[in-house]
């Protein structure tokens, strides 16, 4: 029996082939190791070219600029940790997993320096930050959607804006001059995500927690999310 081919999406649901799956996958992989080792600003799309073997016109049939290969970067990664999460916790709520995903992306911007200085370039691009709150709307309504924690479409989007928004504050204190207690601020970030998605405070001290007894875990996944080809 001949083997069903395999179907891919992009972005915005169509159908795309696997040698456009492909080829779409070498400039996203390049992108992240242009972006790993010398940062958003230094990232264009003539070295996306040099490091692909990808030809201009490609990258620009599959991508708008470099903020659209940024966001779809995001994306996938999002993605991967969803995956990496349900893996090692998949016996765990919708309230942990959303948690463990905040904590997973926390880690990663207080591990790695150049991803720190990259999504500061992110969050403060309009166009990536509103791509980076859809994204979590999505991951959120996945969780929550037919659970005693589903909301409306407004809340979704509301309560996301509002995490999101606390990362970004999350994110720049870490450029700061003055001392600060940066674990106690990731830790104030959850329980913020977590309260607004309805957590009781019980809930909330219990999967705190267990979110910081498992560090081993978010250093791991974090690690692979950075290091790893997005797209084997």
């Amino acid at each position: 029996m001949a083997r069903k081919p395999r179907v891919f999406y992009s972005e915005d649901g169509s159908v795309i082939s696997d040698h456009a799956a492909l080829i779409r996958g070498r400039i996203m992989n390049s992108a992240k190791e242009i972006l790993a080792q010398e940062g958003y600003s230094k990232t264009t799309i003539r070295k996306i070219v040099e490091h692909s073997g990808v030809l201009t016109g490609s990258i620009y049939y599959f991508f708008k600029n470099k903020e659209d290969i940024f966001r779809a970067i995001l994306l996938e990664l999002v993605r991967d940790c969803i995956n990496k999460i349900n893996k090692n916790c998949y016996d765990e709520s919708p309230l942990f997993k959303y948690a463990a995903v905040c904590q997973v992306e926390l880690k990663v911007l207080a591990d790695y320096r150049i991803v720190r200085e990259t999504y500061l370039e992110g969050y403060n691009s309009t166009i990536i930050f509103e791509g980076m709150v859809a994204q979590f709307v999505e991951l959120a309504r996945g969780l929550f959607d037919y659970t005693e924690y589903e909301c409306s479409d407004e809340g979704y989007y509301q309560n996301t804006l509002m995490v999101k928004g606390a990362m970004h504050a999350c994110l720049s204190e870490m450029f700061f001059q003055r001392e600060v207690d940066s674990a106690r601020t990731r830790e104030s970030l959850l329980r913020l995500a977590l309260r607004v998605f309805g957590a009781k405070e019980a809930e909330i001290n219990e999967i705190v927690a267990k979110i910081a007894s498992m560090n081993d875990v978010w250093e791991r996944i974090g690690k692979e999310m950075v290091e790893h080809p997005l797209v084997e």
